[in-house]
């Protein structure tokens, strides 16, 4: 079993592009409703326009740091103390920022009924009867049928990782004698059940807990061979760029989101938990400093770019290339800058209150989205 502790920078960076995917993916996709139809190839936008998939690896990733950080204290035992301890740093971790983009969506909200105005799928789909289920984070959890996505919408993933959240410090009680001996056998357990989820249930709101469960499990169950000859090689310079080749022709062949996509992200994380030359450029700098803010991003680009589609027109950005690409330009730096200030005036400090922690452990911390991490 592996016994790896501290920063892994390349698996920040991995969710920082991942983060970003999504960002632009759901631009890509306004934009086009609003006109402004950007011409890219089948290819191309499976590679880098698909943003559901990148949810996929943000919930294998949440599995495989949870385990990473978190498996010592429950491998023996699930002790009360461990557990709401645990539970007071995820909590931490995902709900302030939830709270306040859902408060900020819901001012949006009303200033547009009081105003006359409208939104580009209109009033009607925000539900004030929902949001009791959005604020205790169980809104994706298909509880009472009031869909998952009214208010902001990526934060039906939040939701799915607060209910993984409760399950896995059992899921790794239960399953630590297998990790130990067997540690191959709940990997292909958690493939064999992913696989037959996706087939029975697609993706969708009846099975996006079941799928999305079955990802973060694989992920945990990954992080259980990162020891292994097989996972050596992975970190190996070959191995990790053959790593990297797997996952991107998973997305050229996989026309949509899917299981697969999950487990063709699995040798990446292996390869990034070691010194190679993809960990060294997902852990550069800026996409460091992407991943750190990756949960700003995924949470609030929902409401950032409704905010931008009101400074820049996109009437005004039909009228030639150049204007298209200043808008684009301006688009994601207005949402970059914002999500920069809520990571900290918002979800920084607030993280480190609420978990009792006076300075941030620079470990790459896991939200699904990142959806999460």
């Amino acid at each position: 079993m592996a016994n790896m502790r501290g920063e892994i920078r390349g698996l920040t960076g991995l969710r920082g592009v991942a983060a970003l995917t999504v960002f632009l993916a759901h631009t890509h996709e306004t934009l086009g409703e609003r006109g402004l139809n950007l011409p890219v190839s089948n290819l191309a936008q499976r590679l880098f326009l698909n943003g559901g998939r990148q949810v996929d690896i943000f919930f294998v990733l949440s599995g495989f740091i949870m385990a990473m950080t978190y498996r010592a204290w429950f491998a023996d035992t699930v002790a009360r103390s461990g557990y709401c301890k645990f539970l007071q740093r995820r909590f931490a971790r995902i709900y302030p920022l939830h709270f306040v983009m859902l408060l900020a969506v819901i001012a949006m909200v009303i200033a547009a009924h009081v105003t006359g105005a409208n939104t580009r799928l209109g009033l009607a789909r925000f539900q004030f009867k929902a949001l009791p289920e959005q604020f205790l984070l169980i809104h994706a959890w298909n509880l009472f049928g009031h869909g998952v996505d009214q208010w902001n919408p990526p934060s039906w993933s939040i939701s799915i990782e607060a209910l993984a959240y409760l399950v896995f410090p059992f899921a790794i009680f239960l399953t630590n004698g297998w990790a130990k001996t067997r540690p191959w056998v709940l990997v292909i357990g958690a493939v064999v059940c992913g696989f037959a989820l996706n087939a029975v249930i697609p993706w969708g709101i009846d099975g996006i807990p079941g799928i999305a469960l079955s990802e973060f499990l694989l992920g945990c169950a990954v992080f259980n061979v990162a020891s292994s000859g097989i996972a050596n090689w992975f970190k190996s310079e070959l191995g990790a760029l053959a790593a990297v080749l797997i996952l991107v022709v998973a997305y050229a062949l996989t026309p949509d989101i899917g299981f697969d996509i999950g487990v063709a992200a699995a040798p990446l994380l292996l390869a990034l938990c070691a010194d190679n030359a993809v960990s060294r450029a997902l852990g550069g700098r800026v996409l460091f400093f992407l991943g750190e803010i990756s949960y700003s991003i995924y949470l609030g680009h929902f409401l950032f770019s409704s905010i931008s589609y009101r400074i820049v027109s996109v009437d005004w950005m039909r009228t030639g290339p150049l204007a298209a690409a200043a808008g684009i330009a301006f688009i994601v730096a207005f949402v970059l800058g914002l999500s920069t200030l809520t990571y900290y005036t918002v979800e920084l400090p607030a993280r480190n209150l609420l978990s009792g922690r006076r300075r941030t452990a620079r470990v790459a911390v896991p939200v699904a989205a990142a959806g999460p991490t």
